[in-house]
């Protein structure tokens, strides 16, 4: 059963000008999404800076408002709720930030820090927030005696694993993972994904794992969604993205990544041309400049997310004619 769905979700952000900072256009970033997480399950999303995937990811969290759409989680419409009816739902729905040193604050300790979500959420008694900050850090990998340090004081990693013990504090459900390894050495990526993985399977966590990454996705997920201006052009298993993947877009990302084996000689899909604007989207497929297999339907109509088997969908006018 879907923890959280994203229907046809939106999202705008209006672009301000003139004397009287009228609105004088909208930046697109997110089209019409539809998206489906069960319990327990690890979806990735994946594609080029600036296609909307933080975004989406921001909305399915209700840190940024829908335009339009809606978010349903354990089965309740959450789209519009205000927020005195949002905040309970909160505590079921944490994010991990890409930047783990931004994203903490570096005048308080790391005490205080855990502290504060734990009083604020009410999360266990007063007497027993000390016992709880012990516990939190131990399961993210940290030592107890840390905890008067500041973030300036750890290293990428470790102040990643401060942003994943807040994130645990309320005992959440539903995590939003917004590229939590990017800014880290390889080696250290491993590690956060390895704990990540651990939390996951003691405490039945469900992921949504934003990356640009498809080679850590594979790793880390089961599922993948990915993302191009916007729309989702291609959803399948992880398993299935060496030799199922039907998309050009999809496999133009896979052609870009690095090739284990130096006698491996195989042609690549090489994207040309560049990505059209979010404020000014083209008609059609928007990924039609860019295509190796455009036609005129690509120019005239937006191809659905269609079903093409088991847990695989493609939007592609190519793919439904059989060119692909």
């Amino acid at each position: 059963m879907a923890l959280i769905e994203a229907r046809g979700i939106v999202k705008h952000f209006p672009i301000l000008g003139g004397l009287f900072k009228r609105e004088v256009g909208r930046v697109h970033a997110v089209n019409g999404v539809d998206l489906s997480i069960d319990a327990g399950e690890c979806v990735g999303l994946v594609g080029e800076s600036g296609c909307g995937k933080s975004t989406l990811g921001k909305v399915l969290v209700r840190l940024y408002e829908p335009t339009d759409g809606q978010i349903i989680f354990d089965q309740k419409d959450i789209s519009h709720l205000p927020y005195h009816a949002l905040r309970p739902i909160k505590r079921d729905m944490q994010m991990i930030f890409q930047d783990p040193y931004g994203s903490l604050n570096p005048r308080m300790t790391i005490e205080d820090i855990l502290g504060e979500v734990l009083r604020f959420h009410r999360i266990v008694p007063r007497n027993e927030i000390s016992d709880r900050i012990d516990d939190l850090l131990e399961r993210s990998g940290l030592r107890r005696d840390v905890r008067r340090k500041y973030p300036h004081e750890f290293s990428g990693g470790q102040r990643q694993r401060v942003g994943i013990a807040r994130a645990l504090a309320v005992e959440p459900r539903f995590i939003l993972a917004d590229e939590p390894v990017s800014a880290l050495d390889v080696s250290i990526q491993a590690q956060i994904l390895n704990l990540l993985t651990d939390l996951r399977e003691s405490m039945n966590l469900t992921y949504l794992f934003v990356s640009h990454d498809l080679k850590v996705v594979q790793h880390f997920c089961d599922r993948v969604a990915i993302m191009y201006l916007g729309f989702i052009v291609e959803e399948l298993p992880c398993d299935d993205l060496e030799g199922d993947v039907r998309h050009p877009y999809s496999r133009a990302l896979l052609g870009a990544l690095p090739i284990d084996d130096p006698d491996d000689r195989r042609e690549r899909d090489v994207l040309e041309g560049d990505v059209p604007s979010p404020i000014s989207l083209p008609r059609g497929c928007p990924f039609q400049a860019r295509c190796p297999l455009v036609s005129s339907p690509c120019r005239e109509t937006m191809p659905p997310l269609r079903p093409l088997g088991t847990n695989h969908a493609v939007a592609c006018h190519a793919v439904e004619e059989g060119r692909s």
